[in-house]
């Protein structure tokens, strides 16, 4: 007669729970969630990347000796290397500093230090000849549309600039600074020369153009109310020398053609010594920039210049930014551009203000999300479109472009952990989630690799020492079971737990029951969400609102193994291995009620030893305030109370599902191999069998069994990732696969009797 899961007619075995929504975790609702942090100001780009900001120590030396003579008071002058800054830039025409006609300059300024890290040198002019501005007379006719009927003769002879001079000193390489520069410069030359508009100022230092409502000579009507002039438009040659050394050669001339430049094909590359024993190579380049043409519709060209002020960071009133990249699990993230629908990979700057946080590029791309859900970047030639989607006013545009941080707290009050502090930590592990004008939230597609926003949160980690946001699978759930695995996992908390379980006086049932009743539980539970919590942005459908059980994982990983040609035990290893969780059923009032309400100890998260010092790479150290043991002498040392190389078999590990499964398989006269049983027992412990930590007290019979641990979990690992969105395994499937396959392993292994729990 085939076992079913849900009905037995032995009289020991007991009654399964009832079926339980096995989306019905925690919210990271529940959890505290912070929008505001000092003086009640909105999270910004110092709570973010302040802890262990720019630490790497390629560039504490330079930064260091650049503090001496700070303006910024006491602050400033006891700047370290890590201290958090931020970069700003400047504009300066002309100066007693010039060594050119009509020089100009875009340096790059440090928040906290005087001195520029980085500076772009050019200069301009008109044709011999040319107006430096010209009056065009009101068009006596003008269509509906705003489209100007009088065109402007030929433009004239191009304007002519060149670059001098762009420098990064050597501590801010590899951050696209130089693109930035080389960008502003180029934006500002073609404001200067290209824009048939004069601009008017905003208040902000950030170019506006007015617009005005009514039909009657739309176009002129809206610049003679702005104050807006036009003026003849030139096209810009601008020439540069691209001065590269033995270590750049390519690379430099490579970089200013990813910028749009050219080589100029009809002048010879020059070879000079500065007396540095180095020979350098000039090689000559240009970049063309076209005016805009008076066929510009009206409506057309102010869209164009309203939107300018997002991506130029010279003129407008952003202040200060950060280089930035966007990551997820496989790198930096991809984004879908606006006009062509090709996925980018950027590097992005950062930029805040009283509404959140802005990205844009170097290149002036702007990040947007849109109310669908979507995700673009706006090129400035996507900025030249007319597009329905982004027809709208600059204020609501503006919205659009914001992401306001979000810190997300644990769940218990900070007064547990003996701080009085209500200030956001800043460490580089917490939680935070980026809300967009419409409610959604930026998220990173883990199949697609690229940026989207669901109504779902999705949860990143910033990182001040490489100046990134990480889109992490961490989540409020899991931050707040392992905080409680600190707090609760003492070695007096674990003698007291085998203590109470492993004289296995809680009942009877055979392990196909047990099977039967963790189908009942969530395979993934950190990532359990509400189902009412469940929708996407875009197509306003719902997402799958629940994981696969753990009875459906089981099986699934079992199945992976044996068609991977593994050994029948470790099939079996891989059907069992989670069965403690059949405890929560066994003992409902204490176990049970407990997971429910305090602490979860059945669940399957990374273990480590009691008794001695954790390491420091042990997961969520952060938490590691938290546990006694570390203020108690007999267990913060890396030996504790163990003797030297006493052994894993000899010591306690955290009290857990698999360690209780462990010792059931043990008394129950189980006959699996001994890597079996290690399996089980140690493939929680990833310290050791990654990390090959706890080497004082190891032995060479653990290390013979390590091999067999990290493949299982490896395996582990690949199962979950893959059983995320699965569907669930009915009842007969499962009754299926054991009857056909897993009954007879288990046989074989003296597991198919009744278990006593």
């Amino acid at each position: 007669m085939a076992t079913t899961f849900l009905n037995s007619s032995s009289q020991h075995l007991m009654q399964p729970p009832s079926k339980k929504l096995k989306g019905g975790g925690a919210s990271w609702k529940v959890f505290q969630t912070e929008n505001h942090g000092r003086e009640g100001k909105i999270f910004g780009l110092q709570d973010l990347f302040a802890h262990d900001f720019d630490s790497k120590p390629t560039t504490s030396r330079s930064m260091r000796s650049n503090a001496i003579g700070s303006t910024n008071g006491a602050n400033a002058s006891n700047a370290s290397s890590n201290q958090f800054y931020t970069l700003r830039l400047e504009h300066r025409i002309g100066g007693p500093t010039a060594s050119h006609r009509n020089e100009e300059r875009i340096l790059l300024f440090r928040s906290d230090k005087p001195g520029a890290i980085a500076k772009i040198i050019y200069s301009s002019s008109l044709p011999d000849g040319a107006e430096t501005e010209l009056n065009v007379a009101r068009p006596r006719s003008m269509s509906k549309s705003g489209e100007c009927e009088a065109r402007s003769s030929a433009t004239a002879s191009a304007a002519q600039a060149k670059i001098h001079v762009l420098d990064v000193k050597a501590p801010y390489r590899g951050k696209h600074l130089g693109g930035l520069l080389f960008s502003e410069a180029i934006t500002s030359l073609k404001s200067k020369y290209c824009n048939p508009l004069d601009e008017v100022d905003d208040g902000n230092g950030a170019a506006n153009i007015s617009e005005s409502s009514g039909t009657e000579s739309d176009g002129a009507s809206s610049m003679e109310m702005s104050g807006m002039k036009r003026r003849r438009a030139y096209d810009v040659e601008c020439v540069l020398d691209a001065e590269e050394d033995t270590s750049r050669h390519g690379k430099l001339v490579q970089f200013y053609e990813d910028l749009g430049c050219k080589v100029k094909s009809s002048n010879r590359i020059q070879y000079v010594n500065n007396n540095d024993t180095e020979t350098y190579r000039k090689v000559p380049m240009r970049i063309d920039l076209h005016a805009y043409t008076n066929e510009c519709p009206a409506k057309k060209e102010r869209a164009r210049m309203r939107r300018k002020k997002f991506t130029h960071l010279v003129s407008s009133s952003k202040g200060s930014f950060l280089p930035i990249k966007l990551v997820g699990p496989l790198g930096k993230l991809l984004v879908r551009c606006f006009a062509t629908g090709q996925e980018l990979k950027l590097d992005w700057l950062a930029t805040e203000s009283s509404e959140g946080i802005q990205f844009c590029t170097t290149h002036g791309h702007l990040l947007l999300a849109s109310p669908t859900g979507a995700v673009y970047v706006l090129s400035p030639d996507d900025q030249d479109l007319e597009s329905s989607d982004l027809d709208i006013d600059a204020e609501e545009l503006n919205k659009w472009t914001h992401f306001v941080p979000c810190h997300i707290s644990d769940e218990e009050n900070e007064a547990e952990d003996n701080s009085t502090s209500s200030q956001v930590s800043s460490g580089n592990n917490d939680l935070w989630v980026m809300r967009t004008c419409h409610g959604t939230f930026l998220t990173a597609d883990s199949l697609k690799h690229t940026l989207s926003c669901t109504r779902l949160p999705s949860f990143w980690q910033a990182s001040g020492a490489n100046l990134s946001l990480v889109c992490t699978s961490d989540t409020p759930p899991r931050r707040h079971h392992y905080r409680k695995c600190w707090k609760f996992q003492t070695y007096d908390y674990v003698l007291s737990m085998r203590s109470r379980f492993l004289n296995f006086s809680l009942g009877k049932a055979t392990l196909i029951e047990a099977l039967g009743w963790i189908d009942s539980f969530p395979a993934h539970p950190f990532h359990s969400w509400s189902s009412d919590e469940g929708k996407t942005a875009a197509d306003d459908t719902v997402m799958k609102s629940s994981t696969p059980s753990l009875r459906t994982l089981s099986f699934i990983m079992a199945e992976t193994a044996r068609e991977e040609g593994l050994p029948d035990w470790v099939q079996l290893v891989a059907l069992l291995h989670e069965l403690g969780e059949a405890v929560k059923v066994l003992d409902p009032t204490h176990t049970g009620d407990m997971a429910d309400s305090i602490y979860d100890w059945t669940i399957s998260s990374r273990s480590r030893v009691v008794g001695c010092k954790p390491p420091h790479r042990a997961t969520f150290s952060e938490y590691r305030h938290l546990n006694m043991d570390l203020e108690d002498s007999k267990y913060n040392t890396n030996l504790g109370v163990y003797k030297p190389q006493c052994g894993l078999q000899n010591v306690l590990l955290m009290w857990t599902g698999c360690e209780y499964m462990y010792y059931l398989l043990k008394h129950n006269h189980a006959t699996l191999p001994e890597e079996g049983f290690a399996m089980i027992r140690y493939f929680l412990l990833g310290d050791w069998h990654e990390h090959h930590e706890y080497s004082a007290i190891t032995n060479a019979d653990d290390a013979d069994v390590l091999p067999f641990v990290a493949e299982f979990d490896a395996l582990r690992r690949r199962v979950r990732l893959k059983s995320v969105d699965c569907n669930d395994l009915s009842d007969d499937q499962c009754s299926e696969l054991w009857e056909s396959h897993y009954v007879h392993i288990a046989s074989k292994y003296n597991c198919e009797h009744v278990f006593s729990w």
